[in-house]
């Protein structure tokens, strides 16, 4: 399709759908889109505006800044998209977040009286890349064990050994030449496989299926020592989620979307 002799490519807000569905509340590890934080998607050709809102007036700035520079970036990738505008709404510090990603300027020029630097939001965003991590795998560990596979068996799977069934929300893992079924944890196992590749962590198909957040395999015995931090961190992060849903229905109305393994 060509419009004043020059060719272009049209954007839909479904393709920008699907290219920021991805793009997570770091301290949730949940998608904007799947929570309902996107109030809208505009296009005008090759131009769009994506607009998000949070739970609360005081949701803090740099978990924004994170969210928005990755709603920015994502939406940019899209074929034929020439520019692409994220505006924070009903918060605090909407202007700073909005005209700061806009103008393509850092959390520290955004921010200047802050003392978070640049580089400390990275850290950031890996501190809770690896807590989604230990969540999901607090996920699979106890459809593991439900099943009567015990230690020794748990420490010998291999990322091989794992197969993801989304649609069913189910993953399998064979084991003494068996595949067990991990019901309600297909999804859980799909993101755990999505934030070990981010956090760069081992993930060939030989490599230990459990690992630490270090990327250190489950030693003789300290299996129960994984379950202590994973489902510490599985329930902090459900109180936040549960919490922050209800906040956002209070004050937006709507309904919140229970996780698809059954955990809120």
């Amino acid at each position: 399709m060509t419009t004043t002799g020059a060719s272009y490519i049209q954007v839909t807000e479904e393709q920008i759908y699907q290219a920021i569905a991805d793009v997570l509340d770091p301290e949730l590890d949940e998608s904007l889109v799947k929570l309902g934080f996107i109030d809208r998607v505009e296009v005008n050709g090759p131009d769009v505006s994506i607009t998000f809102k949070l739970p609360t007036f005081w949701c803090a700035p740099n978990f924004a800044y994170l969210m928005a520079a990755d709603l920015r970036k994502r939406a940019g990738l899209v074929p034929g998209v020439r520019n692409v505008r994220v505006i924070l709404l009903d918060h605090c510090a909407e202007d700073e977040v909005t005209n700061g990603i806009n103008q393509g300027r850092s959390f520290a020029e955004a921010f200047p009286g802050e003392s978070t630097e640049d580089e400390h939001l990275e850290e950031l965003r890996r501190i809770f890349l690896r807590k989604g991590f230990l969540m999901r795998q607090d996920t699979l560990l106890r459809q593991m064990l439900k099943l009567g596979l015990d230690e020794a068996t748990i420490a010998a799977l291999r990322v091989a050994d794992i197969r993801i069934d989304e649609p069913a929300n189910t993953a399998f893992v064979t084991a003494h030449g068996r595949e067990y079924p991990l019901e309600r944890a297909g999804r859980s196992g799909h993101l755990y496989q999505q934030r070990r590749v981010a956090l760069d962590l081992p993930h060939a198909e030989t490599d230990p299926l459990i690992i630490d957040d270090q990327g250190q395999p489950l030693q003789t015995g300290a299996l129960q020592q994984f379950l202590r931090r994973s489902r510490s961190v599985r329930m902090n992060i459900m109180f936040n989620t549960s919490m922050c849903k209800g906040l956002f229905h209070t004050r937006y109305g709507g309904h919140s979307v229970p996780d698809d393994d059954g955990d809120l």
